[in-house]
């Protein structure tokens, strides 16, 4: 970021500085040491904290877990409602007829309440938010050396300073057929 006399300034924007006007362009073709020579300075951009605003309030402010694992269970339950709606049609026409449901159907629907009752019991396993962010988000914060996340307390944490990694413990996969 590029300040002159406290003010910021941005790149392909005019601006006036001791009563000479500089065209938008200037910052983006001049030198160096013309920037400098009429006093604009760079300063480090500020780094916001990354965190995930489905689970967090904020850096190290983690939402309630009891009522997060309540909220991704409903979203469990009605995956599995959108997932097995497609074939309702044939249970209902199975009551009202007595027509027979497709065992491959029958099977799918199965598999589905199966998978559904799986990840809430996941979700319910979570000891923490940290560990239902990492089973529902697919991925685990890990430092640059490779070593297991820092210290939750840590107050240095800088994205841009840790990878995300593959998380072994996820979600188990819907049935597809």
């Amino acid at each position: 970021m590029l300040k002159l006399d406290g003010k910021t300034l941005a790149y392909d924007k005019a601006f006036t500085h001791n009563g000479m006007q500089y065209p938008r362009n200037w910052l983006r073709t001049s030198s160096l040491s013309a920037k400098k020579a009429i006093g604009i300075t760079e300063v480090a951009d500020v780094v916001t904290p990354y965190y995930n605003q489905k689970f967090y309030w904020g850096v190290n402010n983690p939402k309630d877990i009891d009522q997060l694992k309540v909220q991704w269970i409903a979203t469990q339950k009605k995956n599995a409602a959108a997932l097995l709606s497609p074939t309702d049609w044939l249970v209902t026409r199975y009551a009202e007829a007595t027509t027979v449901i497709p065992v491959k159907t029958k099977d799918y629907r199965a598999a589905v309440r199966t998978v559904c009752g799986e990840r809430e019991a996941q979700i319910t396993a979570c000891a923490d938010t940290d560990e239902l962010c990492a089973l529902m988000t697919g991925t685990l914060p890990k430092t640059v050396n490779g070593d297991e996340k820092k210290d939750k307390d840590d107050k240095s944490f800088d994205p841009k300073q840790y990878e995300q990694v593959a998380n072994p413990a996820l979600l188990k996969d819907w049935p597809t057929e």
